[in-house]
């Protein structure tokens, strides 16, 4: 399948800096991020990520560093 080619300054995340799972967003109103930068985020930080054309509000409830980067797991407080 091709990638979509988008405007890059239009993506908050560095394409190759980030990845968002939502596989678990319907069940358990989670998301996990891993990233690269050198800026981690802080339990209690908020997000909004979009799927399935549903924008979901989301706060840090997890947050784990390894060497050159982190991962979180976040939770939906609010849809819009």
């Amino acid at each position: 399948m091709p990638r979509v080619t988008t405007d890059p300054a239009l993506r908050p995340f560095s394409e190759s800096g980030y990845e968002i799972l939502d596989e678990e967003l319907d069940t358990r109103r989670e998301v996990a991020i891993w990233s690269v930068d050198p800026l981690t985020p802080r339990l209690g930080d908020l997000f909004t990520v979009e799927s399935r054309g549903v924008v979901h509000e989301i706060a840090v409830v997890q947050l784990a560093t390894f060497r050159g980067g982190w991962s979180a797991v976040c939770r939906v407080t609010d849809v819009f």
